[in-house]
Formats: C-alpha cells, sequence, structure tokens
C-alpha cells in the first residue's frame, strides 16, 4: 500500500468511526485531495480486510464499522444463489 492510499483509508475509517455510518455520495466531499477512484479502491481493500461494512442502499452504498474490529475479519454475509432452494425445495 502507498502513503496516499493508507492515508485515504485512515481518514474513511476515522469518519466511519465518528459517524458511524456514511453513504459514499457523503464520504466523497469530506476527502476532497482524493479522487473518485482512490476512494473506491480505499472503501474496497477496507471492505475486504473487514475494517468496514458495506451495503447497497437505493443507488448509494453505506458504509459502517463492523460491531467489534476486535473480532477479525467479518465473515460474508452473501448467500450463494443455490441457497434459495433450501427455502423452497419444490420450486425447482
Amino acid at each position: 500500500m502507498n502513503t496516499a492510499a493508507g492515508h485515504t483509508e485512515a481518514k474513511i475509517l476515522a469518519i466511519v468511526h465518528e459517524r458511524g455510518s456514511v453513504v459514499m455520495e457523503k464520504l466523497l466531499p469530506c476527502l476532497p485531495e482524493s479522487t473518485w477512484n482512490q476512494v473506491f479502491t480505499s472503501v474496497d481493500a477496507l471492505s475486504r480486510q473487514g475494517a468496514i461494512c458495506l451495503r447497497r442502499r437505493g443507488f448509494d452504498y453505506e458504509l459502517w464499522a463492523p460491531a467489534s474490529s476486535a473480532a477479525g475479519p467479518v465473515e460474508s454475509t452473501i448467500i450463494p444463489s443455490t441457497a434459495r432452494y433450501d427455502l423452497f425445495p419444490h420450486a425447482v
């Protein structure tokens, strides 16, 4: 990770922890020194590390801090598409 990416990630974490949650549209103006691409890349990296959680909210994405950052990476909550057959076994 380069210095600019580390700085952007640190600022994103500070904003998310301070506010509890923030949508991407409101996050971008808080980081005027970073490009949209730098913010997006940093959000992606933080999400993959489990440092933040990310959820789609309509046409935007909401970021928030996991309940306990000491617990390590957040487990994925994405359900494989085949899991829907467990709910409706006769629908196949």
